[in-house]
């Protein structure tokens, strides 16, 4: 029986092969060499055999074991064979007749053959004839039907709606069955039916070859940008816009990097595009990802470039605002020294040392004779408490916790005694109804003390305060919280009153009968709020006020800013006098009315000119953003600080505790000297009183 040749059955199994191998997958058309149906490698192949005696002077030997061939022999294409060495390589019997090679090489039989043939995956049998595969199974040609139709399919074909995931029991749909479920998409270019490739662009889908660049009209490669461009008016007047696609060459391009706008992220500024990783602030380069501010630019080689604007995030933006206010700011400080500077000279609004008074002076004046009165050292107060004598005399700096000015002292015993209270001061606004205006009057209780030393050291004293209350650069050593170190609301103005006022007095007696003041000075606030004669204090002033504070801060440092500030130190030496006159009128002793009228008072040497001084008032700007619930929008906010205050040295209660002190403070070879502001008192009421 004639067979084929050798190469031709390993190129038929290698076809079969090939076939089993083949996998179509969903939705994509093969092609036509791909979907055919094809003669499978299970025709059997037919050997040739023939079985003879091999010729005794041939040297040849069996293909199967290499021994020499004697007796019957069978010759195919594969070579020479014992008749028991060529057998089917699966079942190992005999092959006789038909039989079929694997991988060229291989003899099976046909029953072996028949085994190993596949089974459609639609009906179960074996196929031994043409077949197709698909989806990793294979069918019979006829067991291969459109899932919609029932017909055998026939090149391309489509796994049926809900297959996907089907497996081994996936449905197949033909061409034309899916084609009528599923019309084709229709190319926006040429309005024809699109089958296979095509590119979206929006909402729109073209065939590749139809998809043009707006401008020069050639297809499209790769990346294009969309400009929107207005189309002709309608019948209605009214403008339409549509979306143009541009090419890479016709593109418009970034303004920064001068790149091609396609296939990037891009943000509308003004009239032009940019790359959004291009847009950036130009002070701290980060991306203006959430909103930007718009500026001129100042540099002139940057304007240019960049259309004249400066463009910053809001971070940078209300810095550089602030910066400016800041420039503002010290600019007007500088402005604000310089005049300060002018009115102090011009007022007199610093206080002079050469003004503080002398105690030797005093005596002087009062009439002792000078020749007892040592011209340095410090003069203390002493009383007898059986005879009522005052008297003064002098005491070591070891000591000068006990010295008292005697013109301070002077002076309030003669304020005392006419007017039945301390020394009272006051800086008022000139215009009641403004403290804001340009001019503070200076207001006394008595109005005599005006022009005197006790007066100017009240004023100053108060003055000094509000340069504390203000953060005047004089005093920012002291380290004290300013008016403006917390922020108002925007646009509330801020009016308080402080005064010195006395918070604790005491006297203590040493052995030897001379007298220690103490007292402890404070500040007061209060806050102020409009009425019909100007200003009144509120009802409530909040404790966190920066001014209630400032003025808290004051208190606990008193002493430590006496020491630094000497007009504080007279305020506190004028007090320390006050505490002993009203401790030495409480223990019944009797001035000298006549002297207090003849002593001349130490006076100022411009005299009461100055009633009226330039108002202390400040103003600080900040930036602070704002949202208005539409756009983020920055504001000034402007702060506005306005007071007046005073001194009061009344003290708390009349009765001041006295504690005696068992130490002595003069000297033994001292001796008290009668002071003349006080009368010796009459010998019968002393005697009176010593019983």
């Amino acid at each position: 029986m004639a067979c084929p040749s050798r190469a031709a059955a390993s190129r038929n199994f290698q076809q079969w092969q090939h076939q089993e191998q083949l996998h179509l997958h969903q939705k994509v058309p093969a092609l036509p060499e791909q979907l055919h149906l094809q003669q499978k490698a299970t025709e059997a192949f037919c050997g040739s055999v023939s079985s003879r005696r091999p010729d005794p002077d041939s040297s040849t030997s069996c293909a199967r074991c290499a021994r020499a061939l004697a007796g019957e022999a069978v010759k195919t294409e594969l070579g020479i064979f014992h008749k028991n060495c060529w057998a089917c390589i699966d079942c190992n019997r005999a092959l006789i007749g038909r039989y079929s090679l694997l991988e060229g090489q291989h003899p099976v039989c046909e029953a072996c053959h028949e085994a190993r043939a596949p089974c459609c995956a639609r009906c179960a049998r074996s196929i031994l004839g043409k077949y197709c595969t698909a989806n990793g199974q294979s069918f019979h040609p006829a067991c291969f039907a459109c899932e919609t139709c029932r017909w055998p399919i026939e090149g391309s074909y489509f796994l049926a709606e809900g297959s996907q995931d089907a497996g081994r029991n996936a449905a197949f749909v033909c061409e034309p069955c899916h084609t009528k479920a599923h019309p084709p998409q229709t190319c926006s270019g040429c309005s024809k039916p699109i089958r296979g490739k095509s590119v979206k662009a929006g909402d729109k889908t073209f065939h590749p070859e139809c998809f043009t660049c707006g401008k020069c009209t050639r297809p499209i490669q790769g990346a294009f940008y969309q400009s929107e461009e207005l189309n002709s008016r309608d019948a209605g007047g009214a403008q339409h816009s549509f979306l143009l696609p541009l090419c890479s060459d016709c593109q418009p391009r970034c303004r920064v990097c001068s790149l091609g706008l396609a296939g990037h992220s891009t943000v509308a500024v003004g009239s032009e595009r940019l790359h959004a990783d291009c847009f950036r602030c130009g002070d701290c380069k980060a991306r203006l990802d959430r909103g930007f501010y718009e500026t001129p630019e100042t540099n002139p080689f940057k304007a240019k470039s960049g259309g004249g604007r400066r463009h910053r995030c809001l971070a940078c933006h209300t810095k550089a605002i602030q910066d400016t206010e800041d420039r503002r700011a010290a600019e007007a400080v500088a402005k604000e020294d310089q005049r300060n500077e002018r009115n102090s000279a011009e007022f007199k609004l610093s206080w002079r040392q050469e003004l503080v008074p002398s105690s030797w002076q005093a005596l002087i004046d009062m009439g002792v004779t000078a020749l007892l009165v040592p011209r340095i050292g410090y003069m203390c107060i002493c009383f007898n408490e059986l005879s009522g004598n005052v008297g003064w005399a002098p005491v070591s700096a070891q000591h000068s916790s006990a010295a008292v000015n005697l013109a301070y002292l002077a002076t309030v015993l003669r304020v005392m005694r006419k007017q039945r209270h301390e020394p009272i001061f006051s800086l008022d606004p000139k215009d009641p109804h403004d403290l804001g205006g340009p001019y503070l009057k200076k207001r006394f209780h008595p109005e005599w003390l005006a022009g005197t030393v006790v007066g100017e050291v009240l004023f100053q004293a108060d003055y000094a305060l509000k340069q504390f209350c203000f953060g005047d650069k004089a005093y920012a050593h002291l380290g004290l919280p300013s008016a403006f170190d917390v922020e108002s609301s925007f646009g509330e103005e801020r009016a308080t009153r402080q005064w010195f006022t006395v918070k604790k007095a005491g006297i203590s007696v040493a052995s030897d009968g001379a007298l220690v003041p103490h007292v402890e000075l404070g500040v007061e606030t209060r806050r102020l709020t409009r009425c019909a004669k100007g200003y009144t204090d509120a009802a409530y002033t909040d404790p966190k006020d920066p001014m209630v504070r400032q003025a808290a801060a004051v208190s606990q440092r008193f002493a430590e800013i006496a020491a630094q500030v000497p007009v504080a130190a007279e305020l506190l030496a004028l007090a320390r006098a006050t505490v002993l006159a009203t401790h030495l009128l409480s223990r019944g002793c009797c001035p000298d009315d006549a002297l207090l009228e003849r002593y001349s008072m130490p006076r100022l040497p411009e005299g009461t000119g100055i009633v009226e001084i330039p108002t202390l008032a400040k103003e600080r700007r900040s930036s602070q953003v704002v949202k208005d619930g539409r756009s983020n929008s920055l504001m000034i906010k402007s702060h506005a600080r306005s007071m007046r205050g005073g001194v009061d040295l009344t003290i708390p209660s009349r009765e001041i505790a006295t504690k005696p002190l068992p130490e002595k403070l003069l000297d033994a070879r001292v001796r008290p000297m009668p002071l003349p502001l006080f009368l010796p008192p009459p010998s019968s009421a002393m005697a009176a009183r010593a019983a």
